[in-house]
């Protein structure tokens, strides 16, 4: 089977054949000639400066005055340009035997991945071994691998097979599963079906039955892992002895009863940015047996990347029998595989041991993830007492609750900052031990692979000797500081079991088999919230950016609509406090938007259901005044009319856009394709020829009209002439967007000083 070779993106296009040097039949090796091709450029012709004028406002001179005048907008004569040919040579990707050309000599080449020719290689190269062939035994680099160089591996980073390869494994697998009528399940560690620490306050509380903790630390596990020292790249001295580093594991409650209701229905991966070595000490806790997930185990030492996970990594081709359960979303870019869940924060106030190496998040009250409003059975029916007795004690249980909230994230700041800390004095300490200073693109990812792992280092020895468990215990006066009561698994199970029947009903019913877990899920999700328009109220930090808050991007994959502000389609606002000026003004603006607590969004997220409002409504007791009514009518109705001024301005800009004239000639000036400005291009004796070239090769490019055929040339000069007016008209495009911006930003000037009276929250959202 022949492997075409297709025009690269690195050539000078468009190119014309010039000659074609290898015959057909001919045995070729990799970079041996193929053919030979011309391309035309443009070089600034040096003036002498005889013929420059000191005097003329249009003089340059030689040694860039004139460009320099340029940028600074004065008035300079513009450089004269010629036009050069040279010639190049396009060189074999690989070995193998010249079966049939595609081109022939004179036919242009105007775009990447156009047909050259074809050749017959000896081998693919499609599965390498460090460097080596597995099929022909040779040395082989990347650019021998055809399409792509991929890693699919879960162990071992050294196997890199060809995109073709990977789409037979991945075929062969989904085949595979289907037959059994299963689906994948790529599971996360940490703060999804584990929370672990390394504070030593842990292993006291276990061992103390005194400790109003133990009780929920008896199921802890622990293992000891050898920590490397971090050492400068240039450090030639005797090795330091490894540091042992305890760690402590609680598993999420229900983990059991999750795998073996999941574990018939879904392969499952692990896929965390774990150590591999701390990853298996996992495995033996979670998979005693290996029966789950065996070697499917990918750390952070095989992932490629420190900061991103990605599917393509496991299933390069093919994604759509695939799910994900982590309790990040932003690390899968809110890939539609991705099922969220509430991170699990049992050892409350340190975090996620392993997150150093993942873009850092906000410390807010919902990414804690703590669902502490008291929950009501929804079939009751109360009488207006019992409804009283249990708003006292739901008010008297959120007060306990929310200060307890407020000590956690205190607790995590200060660690945060105790890290931040200690990551500067070892950096400081590896700096006076002389490390290089790197430059280089690979130097300064191990640069930035050194920081994560100081940075790493940092938050296991702070954890140790800060103890923050033993510090918000003693805050909390020595009461109970350790919960064991999340259900997040409890709800996830039924979920995937949902996903599961759902997705092979579809596929029974499809004879095409086109159920993709990438629209079925999305499909399923959206209609939670659909139609739903939420208002967030002290619980995003001020001046964060709402369209990127990890709760938006949560909310908005089932269907909700989020705004910063209160507007005519607000239907809910998220708060933990009545009192703060959104909830209040949400009451006096609308009645029927409804102020809850950000319990009943959790509730719909982990159960992929719209749960009534009513147990998790808060109660208004002082709506807006008339005059604040009034005031954010006025600024509301300002609000909307320049918003629709600016939208007509828009859609009248794109209109006049798109109703220019198709059949205008855009080059009626006789400007030439290879001029790219308004510059003239003076034509010298030496490229004459080029000119009478080019009058005769357009004679050449007149239609057949006997067999009602157009010749290659002329379909090329056609195709580049249509580039060059698509170029313009994208020039065009890219002015009017260009001004547009500058309109949003003059638009949002307005706004903002038509608004600057205006205080979006009052104090208490401040204060949350």
């Amino acid at each position: 089977m022949s492997t075409p070779v297709l025009s690269p993106a690195d050539l000078p296009f468009p190119i014309t054949i010039d000659q074609l040097i290898t015959p057909i039949g001919s045995h070729v090796e990799k970079g041996q000639r193929l053919f030979a091709y011309k391309f035309w450029y443009m070089v600034e012709i040096a003036q002498s400066p005889d013929n420059n004028d000191p005097t003329s406002e249009n003089s340059s001179d030689l040694s860039g005055n004139n460009s320099d005048s340029n940028e600074n907008g004065n008035n300079a004569s513009h450089q004269k340009k010629s036009i050069r040919e040279s010639i190049e040579f396009f060189e074999s990707p690989f070995e193998g035997d010249l079966i049939g050309w595609n081109v022939d000599k004179g036919d242009e080449i105007i775009s990447e991945n156009q047909l050259l020719c074809d050749i017959k290689r000896p081998c693919n190269h499609d599965i390498v071994y460090a460097g080596i062939c597995t099929q022909c035994g040779k040395e082989v680099d990347d650019s021998d691998i055809m399409d792509a160089s991929l890693s699919i591996s879960h162990t071992d980073t050294n196997l890199k097979i060809s995109r073709k390869e990977a789409r037979d494994i991945d075929q062969s697998s989904m085949s595979r599963l289907k037959k059994i009528k299963k689906l994948i399940l790529v599971v996360d560690l940490d703060q999804t079906v584990i929370h672990c620490g390394v504070d030593p306050t842990i292993g006291e509380w276990k061992n103390d039955p005194k400790n109003p903790n133990y009780e929920t630390l008896k199921d802890v596990r622990s293992f000891s892992l050898d920590e490397e020292p971090i050492l400068p790249p240039s450090y030639m001295g005797p090795r330091p002895p490894v540091r042992k580093c305890w760690y402590y594991v609680k598993v999420r409650p229900g983990l059991k009863e999750f795998f073996a209701k999941i574990a018939p229905l879904y392969e499952m991966h692990i896929y965390t940015m774990a150590t591999r070595a701390y990853a298996l000490e996992i495995a033996k806790i979670i998979d005693p047996d290996g029966s789950l997930f065996g070697s499917r185990i990918l750390s952070r030492d095989e992932n490629g990347s420190l900061t991103q996970k990605s599917l393509e990594r496991l299933f390069p081709t093919d994604q759509s029998m695939v799910i994900i359960i982590d309790d990040r979303g932003d690390v899968w870019n809110w890939c539609n595989n991705l099922i969220k869940v509430i991170p699990y924060n049992f050892f409350v106030g340190i975090g996620d041991i392993n997150s150093n190496f993942l873009p850092r998040q906000q410390s807010t009250m919902l990414q804690l993830g703590i669902r502490s409003h008291k929950k009501k059975n929804t079939n009751e029916t109360l009488n207006s007492e019992d409804d009283k007795s249990d708003s006292t004690l739901s008010v008297h249980e959120k007060d306990k609750t929310e200060e307890l909230l407020t000590d956690i994230m205190d607790t995590e700041k200060k660690l945060q900052k105790k890290i931040d800390e200690e990551v500067r004095r070892q950096e400081k300490k590896l700096i006076k031990d002389e490390m290089p200073k790197r430059k280089s693109i690979s130097d300064e990812s191990s640069n930035n692979e050194l920081s994560k792992k100081i940075e790493f280092s940092a938050s296991l020895e702070v954890q140790q000797q800060n103890r923050p468990l033993a510090t918000l215990q003693r805050h909390r006066q020595n009461q109970r500081l350790l919960i064991d009561d999340d259900d997040e698994l409890f709800y996830l199970k039924d979920i995937l079991t949902e996903v599961h029947d759902t997705f092979y009903e579809q596929l029974d019913e499809d004879k095409n088999e086109s159920v993709s877990i990438q629209t079925l899920m999305p499909r399923l999700k959206f209609s939670v919230f659909s139609g739903y328009n939420f208002v967030f109220s002290g619980l995003i930090p001020l001046g964060t950016d709402i369209r990127r808050a990890d709760i938006v991007l949560w909310t908005n994959m089932f269907g909700a609509n989020s705004t910063a502000d209160i507007d005519e389609n607000t239907t809910h606002v998220i708060t933990k406090t009545a009192g703060t000026y959104k909830a209040r003004l949400a009451k006096a603006f609308n009645p029927e938007i409804k102020v809850v607590h950000p319990d009943w969004i959790f509730e719909c997220l982990v159960s992929w259901k719209r749960m009534p409002e009513k147990p998790y409504e808060l109660i208004i007791e002082q709506p807006a005044s008339e005059e604040e009514l009034e005031e954010f009518k006025k600024k509301l109705e300002l609000k909307n009319e320049l918003l629709e001024k600016r939208e007509m301005e828009t859609e009248a800009q794109f209109e006049a856009l798109n109703t220019r004239d198709p059949a205008i000639d855009l080059f009626a000036s006789g400007t030439s394709w290879l001029n790219d400005d308004d510059d003239d291009i003076p034509i010298s004796d030496s490229d004459s020829s080029i000119e009478s070239d080019t009058e005769k090769n357009e004679e050449d490019y007149e239609p057949n009209l006997s067999d009602g055929k157009r010749s290659f040339k002329e379909e090329s000069t056609d195709q580049m002439r249509n580039n060059k007016k698509l170029k313009i008209l994208d020039e065009s495009e890219s002015e009017v967007k260009k001004n547009e911006e500058q309109e949003d930003t003059d638009l949002e000037e307005e706004l903002l000083n038509a608004l600057d009276d205006f205080d979006d929250d009052d104090e208490g959202d401040k204060n949350n």
